[in-house]
């Protein structure tokens, strides 16, 4: 089963899956909430617009850009000293930028998700236990 790596959490240092349930995971969290539906169809969406091949049953897009056009010019026609692109790069571009903006909306709801998650566990939780995780990342 593919799943689709979107981020990399850098405090717990563990990667954030979409996977093709809807669910989003993380370490030992995993998000089956009210948008679960809806990141579905964002799986196979962004499964079609990938550019890269899964490997070991990963489609990582988490480094992918959003390209505009001053960045398409100073990030690859400059670096390169290009005269001109084709149109098979631009429409690469194009599909990955697509792809950074629907990251963005499963980010946000990951996050908030984590957030809730992490607030109901330190309501309940007594503050002097030092196994009490002291902010969100910390119950991922």
């Amino acid at each position: 089963m593919i799943k689709i790596k979107i981020a990399h959490q850098q405090q717990a240092n563990k990667p954030i899956f979409l996977l093709r349930t809807g669910a989003i995971e993380c370490g030992n969290f995993q998000y089956d909430g009210r948008y679960k539906e809806k990141f579905k169809f964002l799986f196979e969406k962004i499964a079609g617009l990938a550019h890269t091949k899964p490997i070991d049953g990963v489609l990582d897009v988490s480094l992918y850009k959003y390209w505009d056009a001053i960045r398409i010019y100073d990030d690859y026609v400059l670096a390169k000293w290009l005269k001109s692109i084709s149109a098979s790069k631009i429409k690469q571009f194009a599909e990955e930028a697509e792809v950074v903006l629907l990251l963005d909306d499963i980010k946000h709801e990951f996050k908030r998700a984590v957030g809730l998650k992490w607030k109901r566990i330190f309501q309940e939780s007594d503050p002097n236990n030092p196994n009490t995780p002291k902010q969100a990342w910390q119950i991922l």
